[in-house]
Order: structure tokens, then C-alpha cells, then sequence
């Protein structure tokens, strides 16, 4: 007997009030079940996750027969166009190798001997055995399950995933249609092994009242991410699942991050990227988590970084701040505070706007004493000794000029946190230099010789011109078929090549001179 994908199927049980559904690739809940008003039978009335999937508040013709979120997120839809979900058992019977006959599946070695004895035909098969063994074997065997997308909803029984994948230790069952906490608990309580669980697009109700019930030590990765959470149900998720090193909660509804101290003794990788928490004083809160190393904050909405204690985040080694509200620098030498902070993205943020590109990414390298990678590429030591003799030549006149007055130079020292450090380290650059200085141009051109194999050319260029252009200028000036690759050589240093990968960077990042080459390649 061959089965039939369930997925091939619409929902054949009833819909209750609060159900996740699927139809046509879109989800929703359902708010309404019952009659409308001059139509027949009976309408879900479904509140989508995404307004443009909708067409109105839940009323029609004046009668308001459910509430959405949105002014466009609801609509009736017919109850046999919608899948409200199946067990997970039967998406992964279906995702990795269905049964194709339900008796042969529960045929064992021995019985199929007896049934050959029985018969005196030693050498009968049945036909499809050895592949349903094979499968079921294959299932005992699984370690890492997939079940994204597969309309799930249910765990339908208490034994039977622990039987038939006693081995998982990773579960991604994200954007399905769980709508309850403990359904997600008892799963886990049969996958005994699993370290790594995605639920991520689950829109779920409350927390259980009973959540204290269920403790999950060996879980080592969680992923809720889209689950409209708010930070009180990750803390709850946090005494369920006790000894998480990775947690990654982005897109939720997070504004408040008190964080009470013990609760979360192993994290080390915590990610909110694009939650709503605003002010930098809630991020501080996450400093009662000891072991802290990797913290994503993109896309959070903050706008200013201070830290009203020291030693704080002593172990923080990585920060993403992209795509926020900074707009000063003295945000950025707050930073340095951050005593084994070595890697930061910071992108897409209004201070970026006020220099270029380029010198941006030095005054960035002189303000943070420890850091090693920006922006994903590792900074060379001759890369910060030029940012940092840069960053005191660039400041130098303002810094002569606040020496007899001590509160003027008191609150220079406060824009510049590093600024006297780098004096010890360099010494007081010559006044006659930083005045010759403010009479250079800006932007002078740079010029650098083009290689491709036995062809050069040579180009003026400003400092400022991105990788993205220079690459399709080298691409023109050899009449190349494809876009090439660049690398960069310095005159100084003839015998190291570095690849200018990064299109967004402009060239004056590479601290590229008169006379150096660019080598290009295809």
C-alpha cells in the first residue's frame, strides 16, 4: 500500500480559534470560524502574518467579526483551502524516505523467516522489504533533521520520535505551525540527544505555566528568531534550556533586556539583531551575562554608546552595531573600554557620513586600542600605526592649543579617549608639520600602475574612489571579457599581495601611494 503525502493534502481536521494555517505559501491565524453575512457555509476568518496577504480589519459590509493586527492583514477563506498542520512524525517520514507499505515495514528478519519456512520457499522476497528496512534503518540513523516549511503542528504520540530517530542532535522545524510551548518541550523531551533547535517563524502563545517542568541541560544552540518574543519569554526559554552557549533571538518584539544575574552561565554568542530596544542602557543590562563573547545588536535603534560602570562585558570579543542611529565618535572611543573587544562591524550609521569612507575607518582603528578585525577585514600593524600617527596629526593643533587651559583640555581628553596614550606612544608631532598640513589639499591623486600580464597602464585616481569603480576601470582599460580580480602591491613591500575584495572600501583604505601597482587577474 503506498501512502499519500500529507502534504498533497488539505487539512482534514477541524480548525480551532488561535490555529496557525498555511495556504498558498502564506500563514496566518485563525481568528473566526462561522457563518458571514450574505454568503454560505462556513469561513475561517484568518489574521496573515503579512497585511498585503489580507484585504481588510475583519469586518465586512459593516459587521466586524474578528480583530487583526493590521488594517489589511485579515480575510474569510474556505476551510478546505487551508493546512493546519500535520505531526511531526509524518514530515519526517515523508521528508526522508515515506513507507511504502505499512505491513512490510513492520516486518522483522525472524518473521520474514517464518513466513519463508512456513511456506517452504526459502527463496521468496517480498518485494520492498529490504527498502523499508533500509529506510527505517536510515532513520535510526539521522542526526541532523531538517523540517522547515513542512506544515508541522503536532508531535502526535509520546514515544514514537524517540523510537524512530533516537540519534538527532540538530532540529530545525522553523516556520511551521507550532502554536504552543509545550508541544516544542516534548519533543524535546524525546530527542534526548539534541544540542542544536531552530523554532524560529512560530508564532506561539504564552508560556506554559508549567515550563518549570521541563529542563533541557545537554541543548547547547537556540534559534527563535520572528516569534514576535519579548525578552521575558527568552529569560523563560533560558530556565528551560539552562546551558545554551548560542542563543539568537533577531526580529522579535524585544524593548527591555533586565537580565537577572546566574541565569545564563554558558552563552557566549547572544544575537537581537532588528529588535526594537532603542537606548544603550538596556544593552549594559546584558553584562550579567559572565560569559558574554560575541553580542549582535544591528539594527536595534541606538544612538548614542556609554557605560556608566567599568569592566564591564569582560569578555565581550566580537560586537555588531550596524545599521543604528550612532552619530558621534565619542560613541566609538566608549568602545575602547571594552578590554578584549578585537572585532567590530560597524556600518551604516550617520557618523560614517561625516568623513570619508576611508577616514572613517581610521579614526575608528585609532579610537579602539585592541581592535583586529573591522568590518571583516584584519587590520595590519603598519594599517593602525598609519591611523593612529594620522589621528594625531589630525587633532595636533587643537590638542597644542588646549595645553594652558585645563578644562578645555580635560574635555578634549573626553572626545578623544585615546589621544594621550598615542602621545606617549609617538610623541607630539612638530607644530610646523601640523600647520603645513592644513594647507594641503584634501583629496590629491594618487598615482598607480595598472599590471595584466604584459600590459600596463598608468592612472591618476583620488584616494576615494571605491573597489566597485577600480575594478571596472581595469576591466576597460584591458578590453577584458570579465570582471577581474585586484591585488594590491606596494611599492615598500613588493613581496606581499593584498586582494582588494571588498568593493564597498575605497582605495585610500589600502593606504595605496604614488607608484604602487595594482595587479590584475582574471
Amino acid at each position: 500500500m503506498v501512502l499519500k503525502h500529507e502534504d498533497e493534502m488539505i487539512s482534514i481536521k477541524t480548525a480551532n480559534i488561535g490555529d496557525r494555517i498555511e495556504s498558498g505559501g502564506s500563514f496566518g491565524t485563525v481568528k473566526y470560524i462561522g457563518l458571514i453575512e450574505g454568503y454560505t457555509n462556513i469561513w475561517l476568518g484568518v489574521d496573515w502574518d503579512y497585511s498585503d496577504r489580507g484585504k481588510h480589519n475583519g469586518s465586512v459590509n459593516g459587521v466586524s467579526y474578528f480583530c487583526t493586527r493590521t488594517p489589511t492583514s485579515g480575510s474569510f477563506i474556505r476551510p478546505e483551502k487551508v493546512h493546519l498542520g500535520r505531526s511531526v512524525m509524518k514530515a519526517i517520514t515523508s521528508r526522508y524516505g515515506q513507507m511504502d507499505d505499512e505491513a512490510a515495514a513492520k516486518l522483522t528478519e525472524a518473521e520474514l523467516y517464518s513466513i519463508q519456512k512456513t511456506m517452504n520457499a526459502p527463496f521468496l522476497e517480498f518485494v520492498g522489504f529490504d527498502e523499508v528496512a533500509s529506510k527505517q534503518s536510515n532513520f535510526q540513523k539521522l542526526e541532523v533533521i531538517n523540517l522547515r516549511l513542512q506544515n508541522v503542528s503536532n508531535i502526535d504520540g509520546q514515544v514514537g520520535l524517540r523510537e524512530l530517530c533516537p540519534h538527532v542532535v540538530e532540529l530545525d522545524v522553523s516556520k511551521n505551525l507550532f502554536t504552543e510551548w509545550t508541544t516544542i518541550f516534548n519533543i524535546c523531551l524525546q530527542l534526548e540527544l539534541l544540542k542544536w533547535l531552530n523554532v524560529s517563524e512560530n508564532i506561539m502563545g504564552e508560556m506554559p505555566t508549567d515550563y518549570g517542568y521541563y529542563r533541557f541541560p545537554k541543548l547547547k544552540s537556540l534559534i527563535c528568531g520572528t516569534m514576535r518574543l519579548d525578552w521575558d519569554t527568552v529569560l523563560e526559554l533560558g530556565r528551560v534550556y539552562p546551558f545554551v552557549d548560542e542563543l539568537r533571538a533577531p526580529l522579535n518584539g524585544i524593548t527591555t533586556l533586565d537580565t537577572p544575574e546566574g541565569l545564563f552561565p554558558n552563552l557566549a554568542v547572544l544575537d537581537l539583531e532588528g529588535n526594537p530596544i532603542g537606548g544603550w542602557e538596556e544593552v549594559c543590562k546584558l553584562a550579567a551575562i559572565p560569559r558574554l563573547e560575541h553580542l549582535n545588536v544591528e539594527n536595534t535603534g541606538i544612538t548614542r554608546i556609554y557605560f556608566q560602570k567599568s569592566n564591564m562585558f569582560p569578555n565581550l570579543k566580537k560586537l555588531v552595531i550596524s545599521c543604528n542611529r550612532i552619530g558621534d565618535w565619542e560613541s566609538i572611543g566608549e568602545l575602547d573600554k571594552l578590554q578584549c573587544l578585537e572585532d567590530l562591524r560597524f556600518l551604516k550609521n550617520p557618523i560614517l557620513e561625516s568623513e570619508t569612507y576611508a577616514t572613517c575607518i581610521q579614526l575608528i582603528i585609532a579610537r579602539i586600542g585592541n581592535l583586529q578585525v573591522l568590518n571583516g577585514a584584519v587590520l595590519r600593524s603598519d594599517e593602525r600605526k598609519g591611523a593612529e600617527y594620522d589621528y594625531i596629526k589630525k587633532y595636533g593643533l587643537e590638542w597644542l592649543s588646549v595645553q594652558s587651559d585645563a578644562e578645555r583640555k580635560l574635555q578634549f581628553i573626553r572626545q578623544h579617549n585615546r589621544y594621550e596614550t598615542l602621545i606617549e606612544k609617538y610623541g607630539t608631532p612638530d607644530e610646523s608639520e601640523l600647520a603645513a598640513k592644513q594647507t594641503v589639499i584634501k583629496v590629491s591623486l594618487i598615482e598607480v600602475l595598472f599590471v595584466h600580464n604584459e600590459k600596463s597602464r598608468t592612472k591618476k585616481l583620488p584616494p576615494t574612489i571605491l573597489v566597485q569603480k577600480l575594478i571596472m576601470l581595469a576591466q576597460k582599460l584591458f578590453a577584458l571579457s570579465s570582471r577581474p580580480t585586484l591585488k594590491y602591491v606596494s611599492g615598500l613591500a613588493s613581496e606581499i599581495e593584498i586582494e582588494l575584495n571588498d568593493e564597498g572600501k575605497e582605495l585610500g583604505f589600502y593606504s595605496v601611494q604614488d607608484g604602487d601597482k595594482i595587479i590584475v587577474t582574471l
